[in-house]
C-alpha cells in the first residue's frame, strides 16, 4: 500500500500552498480589481495550472489520484475564501479598527461617522457594538467607546495582516 500523493494529487497541494502567494502577487497589480475580483482570478488561475499539470505531468493517468487532486485543491480554496474574506470584508473587524484609528474615544454617533464615513448604522452598530464589548475589544464609559489593550493589539494585528496580503 502506498501512501505517497499521486502526481496530481502533489500538484495540487503544491497549488495549494502556492494560492495565497498568488493572491499576495495579484493584490500587488492595481489592475486587477477588487479584493472579490483578486480572489477569483487566483482560483482560475490554480484550477487551470491545476489543468495543465494533469495534461502535462508525465506518466500514466489515474482518475482517483485526479479527482483527489481537485478534491485538495477545492478544500484549500474553501480555507483560503475563509480567511480571505474575513481579512476583506470582516465587518466586527473595519469597526474596531475604525475606533482605534480615530485615537481618541469617541461618542457612538462619532464613530458611526467613522465607521460609514459619514453616514448612520443604527441597528448594525449596536449589534457589532455588542460582539466586541462581549469580546473585550472595546469599553464604554461615560457614553464614550474606548479600545482595551486588547483590542488595540488585535486592530494592529488585522491591519498588519492587510498590509502584507495586500487588502489595506
Amino acid at each position: 500500500m502506498n501512501m505517497l500523493p499521486g502526481p496530481a494529487q502533489a500538484a495540487a497541494i503544491g497549488l495549494s500552498i502556492a494560492l495565497p502567494l498568488l493572491l499576495l502577487g495579484y493584490a500587488r497589480i492595481a489592475a486587477t480589481g477588487g479584493s472579490g475580483r483578486r480572489f477569483r482570478l487566483g482560483c482560475v488561475s490554480v484550477v487551470t495550472l491545476y489543468a495543465i499539470a494533469c495534461i502535462a505531468l508525465p506518466g500514466e493517468r489515474h482518475l482517483d489520484d485526479v479527482l483527489g487532486g481537485i478534491f485538495l485543491l477545492a478544500t484549500a480554496m474553501m480555507l483560503c475564501y475563509v480567511l480571505f474574506s474575513l481579512l476583506a470584508w470582516g465587518f466586527t473587524l473595519t469597526l474596531l479598527t475604525s475606533l482605534v484609528k480615530a485615537e481618541r474615544p469617541l461618542t457612538l454617533e462619532q464613530w458611526a461617522v467613522a465607521y460609514m464615513q459619514g453616514g448612520d448604522l443604527g441597528t448594525f452598530t449596536h449589534n457589532r457594538l455588542k460582539l466586541l464589548v462581549g469580546a473585550g475589544m472595546v469599553i464604554t464609559a461615560d457614553g464614550r467607546l474606548t479600545p482595551t489593550p486588547r483590542g488595540v493589539a488585535v486592530a494592529r494585528l488585522v491591519k498588519l495582516v492587510r498590509l502584507s496580503t495586500g487588502l489595506g
